[in-house]
């Protein structure tokens, strides 16, 4: 058992979700040489809100996050802090009418990467959205997330022992694509997920309001899932998670 297995088991957390935040507007954006800073920038870009589409995905999601994760199973909700990604998970994470289902919210402000990753930024500038395979195509590319990656994995730490006595086993955090598969692999590491789960991860091209789940199954072996509501009839029920991997 790894020695972050070993925290995990301690706080009763068996499963991390990571979930991108939904379609957000690009109206009022400026592009990053608009501005002085990073620190400038990421200010503007945080205030983004969702369109009526991105509103839809997060509502459409939300049977994959109830009724596949179940928001009484959260120990904590966790968000970058950009205004997208907090609406999503407010509505993803609405409870049913006849739910008393309740989690408490937390911030890890480098789930949002401007300021603190200037190698991935550059990388994002240039590639925009894709796996992580494309990324690690490109000199450094690898290294680079997985720096980013390791900055995202020490700040849950802070959180959990902050956070770690309140019910619930599973933590689920609303980022931002390509980032946020590079901060779901660090933990996959962490975790002892066998190369075959941790090549499959690295594969996924991660869409507006889905997820990738890491799960500690009761056995120790480890299961990883892209949750989704991909080829779903807008009314369809779901009795179960939704995954392709």
């Amino acid at each position: 058992m790894s020695d972050f297995e070993s925290v995990c088991k301690k706080y009763g957390v068996t499963r991390l979700m990571f979930i991108r935040h939904a379609q957000a507007s690009s109206d009022g954006a400026k592009p990053k040489s608009a501005f002085g800073t990073p620190h400038d920038w990421k200010a503007n870009d945080q205030m983004r809100p969702l369109t009526a589409e991105g509103k839809a995905q997060s509502e459409n999601a939300r049977r994959w996050f109830i009724e596949g994760v179940g928001l009484e199973n959260n120990k904590v909700l966790v968000a970058s802090g950009a205004r997208r990604a907090v609406e999503t998970l407010q509505i993803m994470a609405e409870p049913r009418p006849s739910s008393e289902a309740a989690a408490e919210v937390q911030m890890i402000p480098s789930l949002h990467p401007a300021g603190i990753a200037p190698k991935c930024e550059e990388l994002f500038d240039k590639l925009n959205y894709g796996p992580l395979t494309k990324y690690y195509e490109e000199v450094d590319g690898e290294r680079a997330l997985a720096q980013y990656g390791q900055i995202v994995f020490d700040e849950f730490g802070d959180m959990l022992k902050r956070c770690g006595s309140k019910p619930g086993n599973t933590v689920s955090m609303f980022g931002h694509a390509v980032f946020l598969n590079a901060a779901a692999m660090e933990f996959a590491i962490a975790l002892n997920f066998s190369k075959e789960e941790r090549d499959t991860l690295a594969a996924i091209n991660l869409g507006e309001a889905e997820g990738l789940s890491l799960t500690i199954m009761p056995d120790g072996s480890k299961k990883l899932q892209h949750m989704h509501c991909r080829g779903l009839a807008p009314n369809g029920i779901t009795s179960h998670p939704l995954f392709s991997a």
